[in-house]
């Protein structure tokens, strides 16, 4: 979902929660009692009256009376809330009627080749994706004789478990990124993981995977390598997000399956 189709998602909760309230507020007004209230400050003190059809000042109303002086309350609130609601809707509604998403496929007839370099305010999804998956990026060597698993996508990864979350991403049509290189404050370059591209905010999410949490010199290295991730300005559950397994409790697509749906909605 991009930021248009949120937007328009957003609208339309606002409408809802408009028609719902002012639905239940005019239930209540057609039990209400005659009379509105009236406020008056003296300094620190504050008195109530009600008032009914041409009355000026109104009846004044004492403690004893609280319930019928909180029920005018309402009713006051509700007939303000309701006229203003009404108000909005409507212009919410025109809003929404004339609201076009004609200019994000503007860019669509021209070629990649020029429209890679040309300033474009706004791109549908599929284009987006095209554009960041083109950009080009040298990942981290793979030495000669050290065992590697291939993906779907045809690429080499480093282990069976990220081969199963690389496949699991191909599948969800979430775009990524393998060991695409990220500078960290000092200078010095990572290679996470995974760099996964989230559409619906159109901004990328680091994932490293823990593959040997069995092993505590293993677990300080990464504790390590998150801290400075974090002085990176790159925050674990913000944009930094980790799976993890040990020997006795594997990864497996079922996991890695939900871990996408959570974090990425598909």
């Amino acid at each position: 979902m991009n930021k248009n189709d949120e937007f328009l998602k957003m609208l339309k909760g606002r409408e809802e929660f408009l028609v719902k309230e002012i639905e239940k507020r005019e239930k209540r007004l057609d039990k209400a009692p005659a009379g509105t209230l009236r406020i008056s400050k003296k300094g620190k003190t504050i008195q109530y009256y009600i008032r009914r059809q041409t009355e000026k000042s109104g009846n004044y109303l004492k403690r004893a009376d609280q319930k019928l002086i909180l029920t005018l309350a309402q009713k006051k609130y509700d007939e303000r809330f309701i006229r203003l609601a009404k108000s909005e809707l409507k212009h919410l509604r025109t809003f929404v009627d004339h609201y076009s998403t004609q200019i994000r496929g503007l860019a669509l007839p021209f070629p990649w080749e020029i429209k890679k370099d040309m300033d474009i305010a706004e791109m549908t999804d599929e284009e987006y994706v095209h554009y960041w998956q083109s950009m080009e990026y040298k990942p981290k060597k793979i030495d000669e004789g050290v065992p590697f698993h291939v993906t779907a996508r045809g690429e080499r990864v480093r282990s069976k478990s990220e081969e199963l979350i690389a496949n699991a991403l191909f599948s969800h049509g979430i775009p990524y990124k393998y060991e695409c290189p990220v500078r960290l404050y000092n200078g010095e370059f990572r290679y996470p993981d995974f760099t996964i591209l989230n559409l619906r905010t159109r901004k990328v999410v680091l994932l490293e995977h823990l593959g040997m949490l069995d092993d505590p010199d293993y677990i300080y290295a990464n504790l390590k390598k998150v801290r400075e991730y974090e002085k990176s300005g790159i925050f674990l559950g913000k944009e930094l997000l980790i799976t993890a397994e040990s020997q006795k409790m594997p990864m497996n697509t079922r996991v890695i399956n939900a871990f996408i749906t959570k974090h990425f909605g598909n």
